[in-house]
């Protein structure tokens, strides 16, 4: 079934991390949209939870880009 989940980093210093997120986000399986909003400091990920966990996206961020993610 495809949910959609917020997403808020520990940080987001400059402008080019919100595309490597991006980059990083589409890669993963089951990924259907991805919209980050630089100003909000968050990122909407639309996804198939028959594919991929919100607790795997959360962590393929955490870990390719050593940042905390909070819903």
């Amino acid at each position: 079934m495809l949910k959609t989940i917020t997403l808020h980093p520990s940080r987001i210093g400059c402008p080019s991390i919100p595309g490597t997120m991006k980059g990083i986000m589409m890669s993963l399986p089951g990924d259907s949209d991805v919209s980050i909003r630089y100003e909000d400091r968050s990122i909407d990920v639309a996804f198939d939870d028959a594919e991929i966990s919100a607790e795997k996206i959360k962590g393929a961020i955490g870990s390719e880009m050593g940042l905390a993610m909070v819903e």
